[in-house]
């Protein structure tokens, strides 16, 4: 008997262990006796979030994070640590509502029925679903997709936005963007459908790159980027939120430290090259909704 028990308390203290620890209060309070941010990040969404040759976690999501590290420094006055945690696009609600990550971001669209079990911060990046086919391919502007075979990720923004312009389609369930963008090479679908973002930085790695278009110009849905946060976590949601609407700010008004990191990803010599001036003009009506942020030597 006496064997019996100390088996099972040894099982439960390696199952203990194992298990990741999940916080019941608040997000800041547990942040400030943990010392860490515990942050969700898919390593295939380039420029968002993806990994160097190295295997550690980069991208525009990333830097991100790091500023909304930094602004949880500042206020609780002591260094905290993030934690970079990999998620996939069917598990990173769960992560988040199960209190496994304290906040994700990437290429999350914010929706209505999303919100209904998670937060989401401002928006920091906007995007729209299309599909990526090969160029001069008959479906590359056809008024009806009915018969196509179409891959995407299923459960997402893109899957509905599809579904909903190609009913009598036939689709094909993808675990990846890569694996989607990779049937398409293999003329195993006539396209995979995500967001334009994403598809332009999967076409932009491949040398036949021109071999390929993304269609149509203007997406099936536009999709408006977020970081996914718990529900009612108002001061940890404030901390996120101050972060970014201060790094947008800073691109509106040309701060260089902020246009700087918006080049790095999305600059002429970018990962994926995206007009700042257009992604200015989004931020600027973001930052419309906020109080404005004083900046030294600027307002």
């Amino acid at each position: 008997m006496l064997k019996k028990i100390l088996s099972f308390g040894f099982s439960f203290s390696i199952l203990s262990a194992l298990t990741p620890h999940v916080w019941a209060g608040n997000i800041m309070e547990q942040i400030k006796e943990t010392g860490v941010i515990r942050a969700g990040y898919r390593p295939d969404t380039v420029p968002f979030a993806f990994v160097d040759d190295d295997g550690k976690p980069i991208g525009y999501a990333i830097e991100l994070l790091e500023l909304i590290k930094e602004e949880t420094e500042a206020r609780l006055g002591k260094p905290i640590e993030l934690e970079l945690i990999k998620i996939t696009p069917s598990n990173r609600f769960e992560q988040i509502t199960e209190g496994i990550i304290d906040i994700e971001c990437g290429s999350t669209t914010i929706t209505w029925e999303r919100n209904k079990y998670v937060d989401f911060s401002a928006s920091y990046f906007a995007s729209g679903t299309q599909m990526i086919v090969n160029r001069g391919s008959q479906w590359a502007n056809a008024e009806s997709l009915a018969g196509a075979k179409i891959a995407v990720i299923p459960n997402t923004t893109n899957e509905t936005a599809i579904r909903n312009f190609a009913p009598d389609a036939e689709f094909i369930f993808v675990e990846s963007e890569e694996e989607g963008w990779q049937m398409v090479q293999d003329d195993e679908v006539v396209g995979f459908a995500g967001d334009g973002i994403l598809l332009q930085a999967l076409k932009g790695e491949v040398s036949d790159s021109a071999d390929y278009e993304i269609v149509p110009e203007f997406p099936y849905m536009i999709e408006s980027y977020a970081c996914t946060l718990p529900l009612n976590e108002s001061e940890w949601r404030n901390v996120v939120n101050y972060s970014l609407v201060q790094y947008m700010q800073g691109v509106v008004v040309g701060v260089p430290e902020s246009q700087a990191l918006y080049s790095r990803w999305f600059g002429v010599n970018g990962v994926t090259p995206y007009p700042i001036e257009t992604m200015a003009d989004y931020f600027q009506g973001i930052v419309n909704g906020y109080q404005w942020i004083p900046i030294e030597g600027r307002y």
